[in-house]
């Protein structure tokens, strides 16, 4: 907590608190990231490739509920198509996860759709993460479970909580 702790000062404004869950079978299995973080660094230490759309996993992100159609209206559209950050194997042997960029993702495949292109093998940007890379960037459970991860988890506007626990934890962070 540290790091997000230098990020607010270094003037991350809120997204220097993203965070982004990977669902486990139970709270105790879920997986937190501090994505503002790993963005920064991945931009500054892991090559850019280019992957393409996989028309299957929009559609998926769309029907899962895991993507705010508010979102992508609101904030998405209206920023510069930057690469999305793929965790290799983070939701399991091998399973990718996109961990930063769902929306983005999302609204490409949206906007090809609009302009006539749905199910054109479409390159994007990203950023792979190997486990090594990726792992370092999990907030540990106990940090999770003071802040009320499990509880308070919002994907689309999470709060930090307040009262005597949290306070407790920012300040340690």
């Amino acid at each position: 907590m540290k790091r997000m702790k230098r990020n607010l000062r270094e003037g991350g404004g809120d997204a220097a608190t993203e965070v982004y869950r990977i669902s486990g079978s139970t709270p105790d299995k879920h997986l937190y990231f501090d994505v503002y973080s790993m963005r920064k660094w991945a931009m500054a230490n892991v090559a850019e490739v280019t992957t393409f759309l996989d028309w299957g996993r929009a559609e998926r992100l769309i029907s899962s509920g895991a993507i705010d159609r508010n979102r992508i209206t609101e904030h998405t559209i209206h920023n510069q198509m930057e690469p999305i950050i793929i965790g290799i194997g983070a939701a399991g042997p091998g399973n990718d996860q996109i961990l930063d960029g769902g929306h983005r993702y999302v609204a490409y495949a949206l906007g090809a759709t609009a302009a006539g292109l749905a199910g054109a093998p479409l390159p994007l940007p990203a950023y792979p993460l190997t486990p090594d890379q990726w792992k370092q960037f999990l907030i540990p459970r106990f940090i999770a479970q003071t802040l009320g991860f499990d509880a308070n988890y919002d994907s689309t506007d999470f709060q930090w909580p307040s009262g005597p626990v949290a306070d407790d934890a920012a300040a340690n962070r």
